[in-house]
């Protein structure tokens, strides 16, 4: 079995990285789509499939539920991140945005792998497993829309410097970053809700809460409320463009952040 496990590890990095290389000369290619296309998105989505098979593979070992468990966690978010570019991105031209993907599954697929499994909480139950799971969910799609909306800003910036997107790599079109970041939070940001009140409710069942428990819930709330503003400005005041982009990166960076917190805690041994 673990064997297995390492050979869908080793695969699926493999598959991550080279979808990741093929992006980013694509990216550098100027004219129409080049005939190699199909091979970087089939490679994501490959090292997808085989993400998904070490996380299960794993959970199998580990004896866990993947939810309740931050090393499968960041496999979740990563698939789920991979499966909302993928998604989206077809009949556009998002190549830059795609290695950026693949290579921020293959950082988490990585780093997951450093973090050893730990010991089941007492709070394993449906309610604690509906708000892991929704928050995962969510968090993915947000930080892809994140990625967009940086890239967003990076072209926006190139564009208006006059500098010759043929000069360096091919960056997406500015409306095809719009769209699938927009497309994005309204997927994610309903899950982070739900993630949001079925928190509300776990928080209120736990004996103690910690600081840095306190802390996380508070950063993962304001940029909540932050991507929250953004749909409703969207709809109701034509809030778009680049400060659509910056409130977005925004909030992505906090759930990133929060993640990156859990990632530290697991590491230092729940010091956080």
């Amino acid at each position: 079995m673990r064997e297995l496990l390492w050979v869908t590890f080793i695969s699926s990095a493999a598959s991550y990285l080279a979808a990741c290389l093929l992006f980013l000369a694509q990216a550098r290619r100027r004219g129409k789509a080049p005939a190699d296309g199909p091979w970087a998105p089939g490679l994501l989505v490959l090292g997808a499939a085989l993400h998904l098979a070490y996380v299960l593979l794993y959970s199998v070992v580990d004896r866990r539920c993947p939810v309740y468990s931050l090393h499968s966690a960041l496999g979740i978010v990563s698939i789920v991140g991979v499966v909302g570019y993928t998604v989206l991105s077809r009949g556009r031209r998002l190549e830059a945005l795609g290695g950026f993907v693949a290579a921020s599954a293959a950082a988490f697929l990585i780093i997951a792998r450093a973090i050893g499994p730990s010991s089941p909480t007492p709070n394993e139950r449906w309610l604690m497993a509906l708000h892991i799971t929704s928050n995962l969910l969510g968090g993915g799609l947000v930080l892809v829309a994140g990625c967009a909306s940086a890239f967003y800003l990076l072209n926006e910036k190139r564009l208006k410097s006059r500098r010759m997107l043929g000069r360096g790599a091919k960056l997406p079109p500015l409306e095809a970053l719009d769209t699938v970041a927009h497309r994005l939070l309204w997927i994610g940001v309903p899950l982070l809700t739900v993630g949001m009140l079925t928190g509300r409710l776990v928080i209120h069942q736990a004996a103690a809460i910690t600081t840095g428990e306190r802390f996380r819930a508070l950063l993962s709330g304001s940029s909540w409320l932050l991507l929250l503003a953004v749909l409703v400005l969207r709809q109701v005041g034509s809030w778009r463009g680049r400060r659509s982009a910056y409130a977005t990166l925004s909030g992505a960076v906090g759930i990133f952040v929060v993640i990156a917190l859990y990632v530290v805690r697991a590491l230092l041994g729940d010091g956080l």
